[in-house]
């Protein structure tokens, strides 16, 4: 059986985190391919981690994850109670003190950041009775972490451009930069330092996240209207692209999820790239 969860944050915390996300399995055996969704996350395994690219990583039981371009393979044959926390990725140097860049070249431990209230929030969370606890303790943590005085002196200007992005991946930067009040030079530089990468790897990024998304639910005969709506010139566009990212055709992405599907595991991964 596989059990998730999505939870919202309290008010005062959301313009900071999208969503907090719960994974739990009684039953042995999980595999799947994992696309890059735009977002930093804290990622708690209360069980052991999960394989990587067919890497096995026993030590990432709490560990920071930066945005990423490419799509990673995930996979265990045990037991799973994992708890991701999904931020917005400005909100790295706000709660962390550590801008999101800094996370581009892979997973950081939670433990490895020489910061002692994050070393103890990842044992109380690891060490908690229940999953509901955990959640509490982590949102008491975030609403005593919350520093404006290290928030980017634009950070309500970045965040408004950033949330109109997600909702239209495919608008110029030049127009992004007019919703931020800034010049295109200027934002282009203020989002890279402080989101990692730069609008425009961001919003492939989150166009193929969308386009990924819709092609979960297979409810569309055809794809045409929803390339269009991301942004992709044609077919060609859109399968260059998602071959780049995601290592395969959408023809094979689709037959590995119909292949996973059996195993009770589509369904989840749908309700964690809708918590993305």
């Amino acid at each position: 059986m596989i059990r998730t969860e999505t939870i919202m944050p309290c008010e005062a915390l959301r313009p900071y985190v999208r969503h907090y996300w719960i994974l739990q399995t009684d039953s042995a055996g999980l595999s799947q391919v994992i696309m890059p969704s735009g977002s930093l996350r804290w990622q708690f395994h209360r069980k052991r981690p999960f394989d990587v690219d067919g890497v096995a990583q026993p030590l990432m039981r709490a560990s920071v994850i930066g945005i990423y371009d490419k799509a990673k393979f995930i996979s265990t044959a045990e037991d799973i109670e994992m708890i991701s926390v999904s931020f917005y990725p400005y909100a790295s140097q706000v709660i962390m003190g550590i801008p999101c860049r800094e996370f581009a070249s892979g997973p950081a431990l939670l433990d490895s950041l020489c910061d002692r209230g994050l070393r103890e929030l990842q044992e109380r969370v690891l060490d908690s009775a229940t999953t509901a606890d955990c959640i509490a303790m982590i949102e008491r943590f975030l609403l005593q972490r919350l520093a404006p005085s290290r928030a980017p002196y634009c950070l309500g200007r970045l965040s408004h451009a950033f949330h109109v992005m997600s909702r239209h991946p495919d608008m110029p930067v030049s127009e992004l930069a007019d919703v931020a009040c800034m010049g295109e030079r200027q934002f282009r530089r203020v989002f890279v330092e402080n989101i990692g990468v730069s609008p425009k790897q961001m919003q492939r990024i989150q166009r193929l996240h969308l386009a990924v998304g819709a092609l979960t639910e297979h409810r569309h005969d055809s794809m045409e209207p929803l390339l269009r709506r991301y942004g992709y010139a044609d077919h060609s566009h859109f399968n260059h692209e998602f071959h780049d990212i995601a290592g395969m055709s959408p023809t094979d992405y689709l037959r590995f999820l119909k292949e996973t599907g059996r195993h009770g595991v589509l369904h989840a991964y749908r309700s964690f790239l809708a918590s993305c």
